[in-house]
């Protein structure tokens, strides 16, 4: 009798092991580490961008401190901007600092009420540029309020990002934003608290910061941005120096033709 109720017991843990032993190895195969995207990518590389510039007190003092770091930046520029501020996109050429196309006029309401009037004002955007400083070869372009913006409809945003793809281009957007146009005179502590809070998760970064006027807490936080990324072992590039697969890994995490 003791013999039988041994094992009975027996035969019931034998089969609990049996079905604890499946579902392990069903939950081994099947799990992918949250981090696994991450996995085959060795380098750390960060680019730091900036939108609608240049400005004259603003534009100037981020190039110095880039400098001083020998850093390359990649600089969005609005048209009427660089329009009016034609040494300083002659200044950013100089130092070797990557220009690319952000819009001509940045009212969102008008460049996104039709893929045509976002193109044309593209168009104006580049011309400026090109009148400049002779560059014609824009590989890269960010549209204002980033690619999945709301203030174009739904069809409206799909056509320019087709467009753009359709002509070996690409529109970026970023992993990091600084938030330094969260409000106006927005705190050196804030842009600090939000690069560490948002920086250094990817392999791969690209920052959002802006030089355009009111922006001097940009300028005052730059240098801790930087060694932010310093510590964590990135190296600095351009997006002139951007690789392939820098590239398609941006694309795999949506900043880069989402």
């Amino acid at each position: 009798m003791i013999k039988i109720k041994l094992n009975n017991h027996l035969t019931k843990y034998f089969k609990f092991a049996i079905i604890f032993i499946v579902i392990f190895f069903a939950i081994i195969l099947n799990y992918t580490p949250v981090a696994a995207s991450n996995s085959d990518f060795t380098k750390k590389v960060v680019y730091l961008t900036f939108d609608d510039g240049p400005n004259e007190n603003i534009t100037k003092e981020i190039v110095n401190i880039l400098e001083s770091n020998n850093i390359k930046g990649s600089f969005f520029l609005i048209g009427d901007n660089a329009n009016n501020n034609k040494g300083l996109v002659k200044l950013l050429k100089e130092k070797n600092m990557t220009i690319m196309p952000h819009t001509n006029i940045h009212k969102y309401n008008e460049i996104y009420s039709s893929t045509d009037e976002y193109f044309n004002d593209l168009n104006k955007c580049e011309e400026t540029i090109s009148n400049i400083i002779g560059k014609r070869d824009f590989k890269f372009i960010r549209m204002p309020g980033g690619s999945d913006n709301t203030i174009g409809n739904e069809q409206i945003m799909t056509e320019i990002k087709n467009r753009i793809k359709s002509e070996n281009r690409y529109y970026i957007d970023w992993s990091v934003d600084s938030g330094d146009t969260e409000e106006q005179g927005v705190s050196v502590n804030f842009i600090d608290s939000r690069i560490k809070e948002y920086g250094g998760l990817y392999p791969v970064e690209v920052v959002l910061m802006h030089d355009i006027s009111g922006k001097e807490t940009t300028i005052a936080a730059l240098q801790n941005t930087i060694n932010f990324y310093k510590e964590k072992g990135y190296k600095f590039k351009s997006l002139d120096e951007i690789e392939d697969d820098d590239i398609e890994y941006l694309k795999k995490i949506k900043v880069i033709n989402k």
